[in-house]
């Protein structure tokens, strides 16, 4: 009688499943094979280019769950039957047979089959493993993560009670204005009554000044006090993600909610789009940022259109420490535009992943932090002179001793972190100085209240 993930066991008053603990026990030891003697078929038909693989195991039992089934008529309990003891795993053609047969596949011959099967098993395991323990030479080398280190957050938040709550955003924002000289960005919060950004709300020709009557009203707090409390630093961070979403809009990067990233889009549909970005190994280059694929067989286009795509976020990763988390992903659409749903492509997708190694990875790598920075040696998110995120362009390393990775893909590479020049250094210093203009001009604001 076949047993499925759904069988029960049967006791006084309630009907009770086989337990999970059941189950795994019985495939794991049953090592992904039929228990039949001398059965050679894996249980697990491997995955096609157009299917996933499919499990051909079925769950038998060797005393039927019911009285009137196979072998039924053993005096075990009831309550038992859906047991470990009384379960093997056959496929399906013996599973058959050994229920159409019950006189000759007695209970005690399949509770051999199955004590010899799992013996066996568990032989062929340890025999393996004896076999690996020959030691692997290990190498010493640098392990690049995925990780930009944060170099100096802005050292305050800025806040103000108003009479928007969440859910006014489009509001808010339809109000901030923009102020003579460089960009800058703003990203908010509304929570509770009151309005948070970094940007300095006291300043009266600043971006926020329609929503501010009263200067004299604005509140800051140190940042670094954010991040000792379990409330405010979820927010802070969600200060930080928002931010995100103005240096992407910059770059020309659009923001795709349901997934978290942010993608390039075709100039016009139907029209593929590349951009200049410097490789490892190489000086300046192009990239196709959105494509249509062609097949190598026909030499005829795909139906969809890959979008380079990122996922960016803010994480802490110490009392003081920050860093920027780069994810590279593909979008994938029907026609440039048009979304393809998940469970279609998600494969495809994963497959593409998969057959990234090393320097694949760092060459995406690469590709964001050098667009996202337009080749500069840092990434600066500009809120105010003296208020700014500045992200590091090198990517945060450890030293690892492992047996490394096969030669073919251990390629050298450079280019990992951008040479400082007299112009971005001239940049940094400029930055330096602002954080000491800013705090003087606050003290200057109070004194004068």
């Amino acid at each position: 009688m076949a047993g499925t993930f759904s069988g029960c066991r049967k006791s006084p008053g309630k009907l009770v499943p086989i337990t999970q603990a059941d189950q795994r026990k019985l495939f794991q030891l049953s090592g992904n094979r039929c228990a039949f003697p001398g059965c050679p078929r894996s249980l697990v038909h491997p995955q096609t280019v157009l299917d996933d693989s499919v499990v051909l195991s079925e769950v038998a039992h060797i005393v039927a769950r019911s009285l009137g089934g196979p072998r039924g008529h053993d005096p075990l309990p009831l309550n038992e039957r859906d047991s470990f003891a009384n379960l093997i795993l056959l496929c399906e053609e013996h599973h058959h047979i050994v229920d159409a047969q019950p006189h000759f596949y007695t209970v005690a011959r399949l509770v051999q089959f199955k004590r010899d099967h799992e013996d066996r098993i568990g032989a062929a395991l340890e025999r393996s493993m004896a076999q690996q323990v020959t030691p692997v030479a290990q190498v010493r080398e640098t392990l690049h993560s995925t990780l930009l280190p944060v170099e100096r957050m802005p050292p305050y938040v800025y806040d103000i009670p108003v009479t928007y709550r969440e859910g006014d955003e489009k509001q808010v924002a339809a109000l901030i204005g923009g102020v003579p000289g460089p960009r800058l960005m703003t990203p908010f919060l509304l929570r509770e009554g009151r309005l948070y950004c970094f940007n300095n709300l006291r300043n009266s020709d600043g971006p926020f000044r329609a929503l501010v009557p009263d200067p004299a009203k604005a509140h800051r707090a140190e940042s670094a006090t954010w991040w000792s409390d379990e409330k405010l630093t979820p927010w802070f961070t969600s200060l930080l993600n928002r931010s995100l979403n103005k240096l992407t809009g910059w770059r020309g990067l659009n923001l795709d909610k349901d997934h978290n990233r942010y993608y390039f889009q075709p100039p016009e549909p139907g029209k593929p789009l590349s951009v200049d970005y410097t490789p490892l190994n190489q000086a300046k280059s192009t990239r196709q940022a959105v494509w249509q694929p062609v097949s190598k067989r026909t030499n005829t286009p795909r139906p969809y259109w890959n979008h380079l795509a990122v996922g960016l976020n803010f994480q802490r990763v110490g009392r003081d420490n920050w860093c920027l988390v780069i994810r590279p992903e593909m979008r994938i659409t029907r026609d440039g535009v048009t979304p393809i749903e998940s469970a279609k492509i998600g494969g495809k997708v994963t497959r593409r992943k998969s057959r990234m190694f090393n320097y694949d990875l760092l060459e995406e790598l690469q590709f964001w932090r050098d667009y996202l920075s337009d080749s500069s040696p840092r990434i600066v998110f500009p809120f105010e002179p003296g208020q700014h995120i500045v992200v590091s362009n090198r990517l945060m390393e450890s030293e690892i001793e492992w047996p490394g990775i096969p030669e073919e893909y251990a390629k050298p590479f450079r280019n990992i972190e951008p040479e400082e020049d007299l112009f971005t250094a001239a940049d940094r210093e400029q930055l330096e100085e602002e954080y000491l203009d800013n705090e003087d001009e606050w003290d200057d604001a109070e004194t004068e209240e």
